[in-house]
């Protein structure tokens, strides 16, 4: 056998070629079990009118060198629908509260000892309809919405239940969906409470495709739920600025400092 085709690569040959097979183009049934199981995430979450959890995420970029680069943060969200929000996020550049109470939104830069202030009445829906207006990425922002399902489902062609798998030790059902812009996946915990565990967006368009990862943990609901402010105390030497100014509220650096992000 020549030296550029050794057995090691024969395995690994013969391995992928098992995985393709495994993963062949999704089955009438595949696609109805993937939609099914993420309505039923959807219907439990919409269901539940206050909640909680931890969160990791993970943002990639890749520099015009074509190196890739992944910033994580980490986090705690409390919502009680229709219209209270409030999220923290620290992270590498950024240590960020931010709270909607159903009238106003306050992002408060903590790093940054300044805060913005935004009016308008309405439901979380409206409130992340006019984030993504306004330019502010919010990648997972749907799992919060009042009708989870059609958001997600939007523009997908393809959908797929892969199969059953573990997410920091639980089990979930892992599901893959595609449409014309990006690929993404979720994995739902198996059981009585369908909570999404881990949820990865890929830009398949762009450069070596990065993505978007978000875990979920200590999700509560219910009574479970410790109580907290919707009102963010803001020190009085924080400054007032446009949203605009609070740098990094998408997880990323400034280009500059990245050598122009792309």
């Amino acid at each position: 056998m020549s030296s550029t085709f050794s057995f090691p690569r024969l395995k690994r040959i013969l391995l992928y070629a098992s995985l393709a097979a495994s993963l062949a183009p999704p089955t009438s049934a595949w696609a109805d079990d993937a939609k099914a199981l993420l309505k039923t995430m959807s219907d439990f979450l919409t269901a539940q009118k206050t909640i909680s959890f931890t969160y990791q995420s993970s943002l990639e970029a890749v520099t015009p060198a074509f190196e890739k680069l992944q910033f994580v943060s980490s986090g705690t969200a409390n919502l009680t629908r229709p219209d209270k929000l409030r999220v923290t996020r620290t992270g590498g550049f950024a240590d960020l509260d931010v709270s909607f109470d159903g009238s106003s939104l306050t992002v408060h830069g903590k790093n940054l000892d300044a805060y913005a202030k935004i009016d308008g009445k309405g439901s979380l829906d409206d409130l992340i309809d006019r984030l993504m207006t306004a330019g502010v990425e919010a990648p997972g922002a749907d799992l919060l919405s009042s009708n989870v399902y059609d958001e997600l489902m939007s523009d997908v062609t393809e959908a797929k239940h892969i199969s059953s798998a573990f997410v920091d030790g639980v089990e979930c059902e892992y599901l893959a969906f595609r449409t014309p812009e990006i690929d993404w996946q979720i994995w739902i915990q198996s059981g009585p409470q369908p909570i999404p565990r881990r949820y990865v967006i890929t830009s398949k368009h762009v450069v070596q495709a990065p993505q978007y990862t978000l875990e979920i943990s200590d999700f509560k609901s219910g009574a479970d739920v410790a109580a907290v402010s919707y009102t963010i105390e803001v020190p009085a030497s924080a400054k007032t600025v446009d949203l605009s100014e609070l740098q990094s509220l998408d997880e990323l650096p400034e280009a500059a400092d990245m050598g122009e992000v792309k």
